[in-house]
């Protein structure tokens, strides 16, 4: 979440301040005499799912043993997988259905051969290594196809 004042929390009262936090769910307090926002249980969680998401990005970022005969769509359903979505977290985050998410999950596990899940990431995590031999340049993740 990112928070965007338009007057000076400084300069505020203490219950112009509470009344705000009240109302967009984040805690505040005074330090120091400066009014700080205090990292709540949800903002944690927060920066821990974009840590999460960016090192599956930064893994199917790197080419991989058959990342070539994956679609794109192929490979936005491979990142939640390899993040460790269910396949109704990945459907929601994806806006698609979970069937949706299961046939893609069956096509990229039939294309890259793996038999289950566990076999699938076991592909990816190691041919993705920086250094793995007889790799071609690959599109970053996320980016336009052309």
């Amino acid at each position: 979440m990112i928070v965007l004042c338009t007057y000076s929390l400084s300069a505020s009262r203490a219950v112009d301040i509470l009344d705000v936090a009240r109302t967009h769910n984040f805690s505040i307090a005074r330090r120091d005499g400066r009014w700080e926002f205090l990292e709540t249980p949800e903002l944690t969680e927060a920066k821990r799912e974009i840590v999460r998401l960016n090192s599956a990005v930064d893994i199917l970022s790197m080419p991989f043993t058959g990342s070539r005969r994956l679609t794109h769509r192929e490979r936005v359903v491979l990142a939640q997988v390899v993040k460790g979505a269910s396949s109704k977290e990945a459907a929601r985050a994806l806006n698609i259905s979970p069937r949706t998410v299961e046939f893609h999950r069956k096509n990229i596990m039939r294309k890259l051969g793996a038999r289950n899940v566990v076999d699938l990431l076991r592909i990816v995590l190691r041919s993705s290594r920086p250094g793995h031999n007889g790799l071609s340049a690959y599109p970053k993740f996320g980016e336009p196809q052309p």
